[in-house]
């Protein structure tokens, strides 16, 4: 923020007055451009952030169709006195097929890319460790001459390498590539099916798919000590203030003659 007029310069992104703590302007002599810092109590949409995700337990078709016939074996074979008997059986076959014997680190969630398969994640991992293999493969240098990191047209044995290791990582890549789109325009589909009929829904998919989510904290501004959160409101406001700096630096910088004043120059 420039050393503007607290009640724009504050405000840009420092008001959200319902939760807001405190906020405003550092100083520095540095440059005009002020840094602003705001504390909210508030919690933050962290699924929107590209962190990683700590996976304990795989919900894939097939772990389902497992449990599904695990509980119904136990509740065939054993006798179910009570409830706290059946919550027993049933968490006992739960971790026994979903619970994963090792964690999984990753940044994907089911609620960031839900048509991210358990198939296409092992297809992801397969595509990395080809990846990795031509990475290994290039660095070895060609007796010959050769700098193509992609083998070129040298015949030896360590180009032949480099031109197998990337045909096999380039066409696996495109064939996932294929595949996550194919996968992705399913469940989109899907989802237009199950609102179709429903406008508002149809609209929400459109505008999520498009990356056009609402914001979770819509722009607030103090303007004569009233609080204002109209987008058109706010936008004529700021016209206004920078409409008029013109004028006021002509006040500042011309004397009373309309002549420009100009500092000595120091000898």
């Amino acid at each position: 923020s420039r050393g503007i007029n607290a009640e724009y310069g504050d405000n840009i992104i420092t008001n959200d007055l319902d939760k807001l703590i405190t906020s405003g302007t550092v100083g520095n002599k540095i440059t005009h451009h002020h840094p602003l810092f705001l504390a909210l109590n508030t919690e933050l949409d962290t699924n929107s952030v590209k962190i990683k995700h700590v996976q304990h337990y795989d919900y894939c078709y097939s772990n389902v169709e497992n449990f599904v016939n695990e509980l119904s074996l136990n509740l065939d074979n054993h006798v179910i006195n009570d409830f706290d008997c059946f919550a027993d059986t049933f968490h006992h076959s739960y971790e026994k097929c979903f619970r994963l014997e090792t964690p999984k680190i990753s940044k994907r969630t089911m609620q960031n890319n839900p048509w991210i398969t358990p198939g296409i994640i092992t297809s992801v991992d397969h595509c990395h460790k080809l990846y990795e293999k031509w990475v290994k493969a290039r660095k070895v240098k060609c007796k010959l001459g050769e700098v193509d990191t992609k083998g070129g047209i040298c015949h030896c044995s360590v180009c032949n390498t480099k031109r197998k290791e990337y045909t096999s990582y380039k066409n696996f890549r495109k064939e996932l590539k294929t595949v996550k789109e194919l996968a992705q325009t399913t469940y989109n589909k899907n989802k237009f099916n199950e609102a179709a009929g429903d406008s508002k829904k149809t609209w929400q998919l459109i505008n999520k798919i498009r990356g056009k989510d609402k914001r979770q904290i819509k722009p607030q501004f103090i303007i004569d000590n009233e609080k204002v959160t109209s987008r058109r409101v706010i936008a004529n406001e700021f016209n206004k203030y920078f409409v008029s700096l013109a004028p006021k630096l002509n006040e500042h910088y011309l004397s009373t003659t309309g002549e420009l004043k100009v500092d000595p120059v120091p000898s």
